[in-house]
């Protein structure tokens, strides 16, 4: 590419980061009014997984397809799509009048989310001169970062002046400035031969998610179905190693099993499947239990969400200053670890006076925000240019998939913890603390596949 198409990365991640943002405002605004959610519906609290998880699923399954039309029609034109599509689906969920329409709106943006996360991406391969690339990946973070600070405020604001169906109104704003805005870039190179999509790949490992997580959230009702739950989890699992075995044999595989053969890959894609996990799984426990539990009300339930992202841009931002790969190493490391002691910390003082609470909650924002730049500019140094919206796109899969996993996961364990103790308190509060130990294995991943011998 010519270099005088390069343009400011300041310019460039800005713009990228309206679609981004918007699904940070989106995410957190809905987890901050979960409770209001389940209040206006009367729905089990294993019901409200479905909630975050019908747009996980979602993006998921059309991820792939969205990475390939961007690599072939170019991630501009694809990133357009993902906003009117995200913004329309959440216009449409402030009209919602019972929970399998909120859940239908959810589902519906989810196709747009699947076209924006890859291409925001390629969009910055295509905009940013290498040499700003790490620059640009983390102020697009940064930037986006913004939509954790305001969707808890306007989340909780809107919530609790105007009702949930509010906080619905935020989207589509920004998705059409953000729209609009779009046309200062250029367009990514196309590629015409783009090899074939890996369809039954695709709804195997959808299908197998799909399966699995119901199976694993039906378990923690209060009054679940045994047996059918273990058909589900058991087909879930099935169908996973299905999808192992259709991705060694197909020509042109989703995921290739190849990248697994780099420890690098293999340690990256691992560790960000882990904490991709325990960080929404974390935040929905704590939502609960700052607005269940300490009766918090909307308000000030969306500060605990905002306390938990404020540091999120900060943390991003440190990652986009790293100059070498042993740099981005040890700076993974460390906020692997101590994002796992943060959790356990957050459960062991939740329940002492609320300014210790609250004051244990700011780190685990900024631990994050390292790893969310730190596997995004891993994964990227690793890739072809041709296959940057692909790549992205399985990375991004890899994240939807394992937040669907670590919420049903951790909150039915949650739930069952509560069950058996009579307690729903010691419940959340053992399932916040599990998200903290489940992380150190992210800790141990990173630590294996980012050794020195294995850095590019």
């Amino acid at each position: 590419m010519n270099r005088r198409v390069y343009q400011d990365p300041r310019v460039v991640a800005l713009i990228a980061a309206m679609g981004l943002g918007a699904v940070m405002i989106d995410n957190t605004a809905v987890t901050t009014a979960i409770p209001s959610i389940q209040a206006d519906f009367n729905a089990e609290t294993s019901a409200l997984q479905w909630i975050l998880s019908a747009l996980s699923i979602t993006t998921g399954t059309i991820l792939p397809f969205a990475g390939a039309f961007g690599d072939k029609w170019g991630a501009l034109k694809a990133f357009r799509i993902g906003m009117i599509i995200f913004g329309t689906g959440a216009l449409l969920a402030s009209f919602a009048t019972s929970f399998p329409m909120l859940l239908a709106c959810r589902i519906f943006q989810g196709f747009g989310l699947a076209f924006m996360l890859p291409n925001g991406a390629a969009i910055l391969n295509a905009n940013v001169d290498p040499i700003s690339r790490n620059k640009a990946v983390g102020l697009w973070i940064s930037f986006s970062s913004a939509g954790l600070v305001l969707g808890p405020l306007f989340g909780g604001f809107l919530t609790q002046a105007y009702g949930w169906h509010a906080l619905f109104y935020c989207q589509p704003v920004i998705s059409l400035i953000g729209l609009s805005l779009t046309f200062l870039l250029h367009e990514s190179e196309t590629h015409k031969n783009i090899n074939p999509i890996d369809v039954l790949g695709i709804l195997t490992i959808s299908a197998a998610t799909l399966f699995f997580s119901a199976g694993v959230i039906d378990l923690g009702r209060a009054r679940p179905h045994p047996v059918l739950d273990v058909v589900l989890i058991s087909f879930g699992a099935f169908l996973y190693w299905a999808f192992y075995r259709i991705e060694s044999r197909v020509a042109h595989p989703l995921i290739d099993p190849a990248w697994f053969k780099s420890r690098r890959v293999r340690g990256v894609l691992i560790a960000c499947f882990i904490y991709n996990a325990t960080i929404p799984a974390a935040t929905l426990l704590v939502a609960l239990f700052s607005q269940k539990t300490l009766e918090f009300s909307p308000r000030m339930g969306g500060l605990v969400i905002l306390l938990m992202c404020v540091c999120m841009p900060l943390g991003s931002t440190i990652l986009g200053k790293v100059k070498s790969s042993n740099e981005l190493r040890k700076v993974m490391l460390l906020a692997s670890f101590l994002l796992g002691v943060d959790y356990i910390v957050i459960a062991l003082f939740a329940q002492s006076p609320m300014p210790v609470f609250l004051f244990t909650l700011i780190f685990s924002g900024f631990f994050a925000g390292i790893l969310f730049a730190g596997d995004t500019v891993a994964i990227m140094e690793s890739l072809e240019p041709a296959k940057a919206a692909s790549g992205m796109a399985a990375l991004s899969m890899v994240r939807q998939i394992s937040a669907v996993i670590g919420i049903a996961m951790i909150g039915t364990i949650s739930e069952v913890i509560g069950n058996m103790a009579d307690n729903a308190v010691t419940g959340r509060l053992w399932g916040i603390a599990i998200s903290g130990f489940i992380t150190f294995s992210a800790w141990l991943m990173l630590r294996d596949g980012l050794k020195k011998d294995q850095l590019v």
